[in-house]
């Protein structure tokens, strides 16, 4: 079983990143599928909600009824032989709890395992925001070139109605007195052009920011686009490992859920509570990993099952 949510492999109601399909659990009773009568035989117990059944193959994620009062909970199915006379099922304390089980009271339940199945949600309504985004980004330095160019105009506009009213104003001049006086004043033109190239730099030099502040503001956008992948997914791909991480249990009460995450770091183990929904009925998973070798994964559950876990199996997330 692969213990995540729901079924064998994943878990619970959970949307995958681009929110096309959707990873719901259902019910299927080809895998495991019992209604007897449960004992819980009111001691304490680690591992969350869980059964126990003679005819349990391997862990399985289960859904637990009472037949009785319609209480149901989400937990796992180990095997476990008959040791003592009576029902089949053994219940952990807090399976019964969940469901309303008496100490030492003959309860029947109904067990079936869960498996998760992929939904599409349509991937049409997803797709559209994508189209978008490019757009909204394509029409940013659009804008800012349609803004930077009136400035510009305005800007060369002013240059030439400067040098064309100098020389206007400097034409009696060069008439009657350029007659009288000829070449004693050559100088007037090399002013102009001295005041010409004066106003002309200005407009260059107002363009170039203008040209290059553009694509930079069109680049920022496109930088936090793509954020890095996650310690988790870089570990779990790195991982030679089918299922490289380890179950401690399912709890139908996040605080019990908490308490074994935190018996886990003391060990010295990675640990995390996972967050799921079956059915409208919540659970916390606790898993530790991912496990990047066989040989680690096997100190790994050593370690969990020093701490009591003794029914911890492996999962793929």
């Amino acid at each position: 079983m692969d213990g995540s949510n729901s079924s064998s492999s994943g878990g619970g109601a959970t949307a995958s990143r681009g929110g096309q399909v959707v990873e719901r659990d259902v019910e299927d009773a080809s895998v495991f599928s019992k209604r007897e009568p449960a004992l819980w035989d009111g001691r304490p117990s680690l591992g969350g909600a869980w059964v126990a059944h003679p005819d349990a193959q391997s862990p399985e994620r289960v859904i637990i009824r009472n037949t009785a009062n319609g209480q149901e909970t989400i937990g796992a199915l180990f095997r476990r032989e008959r040791m003592n006379p009576g029902p089949a099922f053994q219940v952990s304390a807090e399976a019964a709890n969940a469901i309303g089980i008496l100490a030492g009271a003959p309860t029947e339940i109904e067990v079936i395992a869960l498996r998760s199945e992929d939904i599409d949600t349509g991937g049409p309504a997803s797709a559209e925001p994508t189209a978008d985004a490019p757009s909204a980004q394509g029409s940013a330095p659009t804008e800012m070139a349609q803004t930077s160019s009136p400035d510009q105009a305005e800007a060369s506009e002013q240059p030439m109605v400067t040098t064309q009213a100098r020389p206007q104003q400097e034409q009696p001049r060069g008439g009657f007195l350029g007659r009288l006086f000829g070449r004693n004043t050559p100088a007037e033109p090399e002013i102009q052009g001295i005041e010409t190239q004066a106003l002309d730099e200005p407009i260059a030099q107002a363009a170039a920011p203008t040209q290059t502040q553009a694509p930079t503001a069109a680049q920022a956008p496109a930088a936090a686009e793509a954020p890095p992948p996650t310690q988790q997914a870089q570990a779990q791909s790195a991982s030679t490992l089918e299922r490289p991480f380890i179950q401690l249990g399912i709890f139908s009460v996040e605080a019990n859920a908490g308490n074994a995450e935190t018996m886990a770091r003391n060990a010295g183990l990675t640990a995390r509570v996972v967050e799921g929904r079956t059915q409208g009925n919540a659970f916390w998973r606790v898993v530790i990993g991912p496990a990047q070798t066989q040989a680690e994964q096997s100190q790994m559950l050593a370690r969990v099952k020093s701490l009591g876990f003794n029914d911890a199996y492996t999962v793929r997330r």
